[in-house]
């Protein structure tokens, strides 16, 4: 399954001087997604898109309803945080991170990831393998629920 790192692309655009085109990050983050779902929606390639922590967090909330409409088709997005805690959230973040952590609080207490997901998974120091399962779980059981439905 491929997985499309938006902060991969997003370090791109900065590296060319791309994002220097847009006003402000949000409109940037929304441009990208955009791009992004159309590509995904013409290609049929419905692998993983790794929205990293700040492409789903919007101050301008009218361009937020704009990626809300735009992702409401995808059934399965996954918000994984470390812990149910904010806090502790944040300070298990920060023990983890390689680079700048400034931002993570406006991340982890924006509602704007949150009001995105359709599931919300916490690592609570678990294994990777474990929390994929739950996803996989979480995933399967909802998939079942809706062929009953039809």
């Amino acid at each position: 399954m491929q997985r499309l790192c938006i902060d991969r692309i997003a370090n791109r655009a900065r590296d060319t001087g791309f994002i220097r085109k847009f006003k402000n990050a949000d409109e940037f983050n929304f441009y990208m997604i955009s791009e992004i779902i159309e590509k995904v929606k013409k290609d049929g390639s419905y692998g993983i898109v790794d929205f990293g922590a700040g492409h789903s967090v919007y101050d301008d909330r009218e361009i937020f309803e704009r990626v809300k409409s735009m992702l409401k088709p995808f059934k399965n997005i996954v918000l994984l945080l470390p812990d149910k805690d904010e806090e502790k959230s944040l300070d298990i973040m920060k023990s983890r991170a390689t680079g700048d952590t400034r931002d993570n609080k406006k991340f982890v207490e924006s509602p704007c990831n949150k009001e995105l997901a359709t599931m919300i998974v916490y690592g609570n120091n678990r294994q990777p393998v474990e929390i994929a399962e739950e996803i996989l779980q979480f995933i399967k059981e909802r998939k079942e629920q809706q062929m009953e439905i039809e």
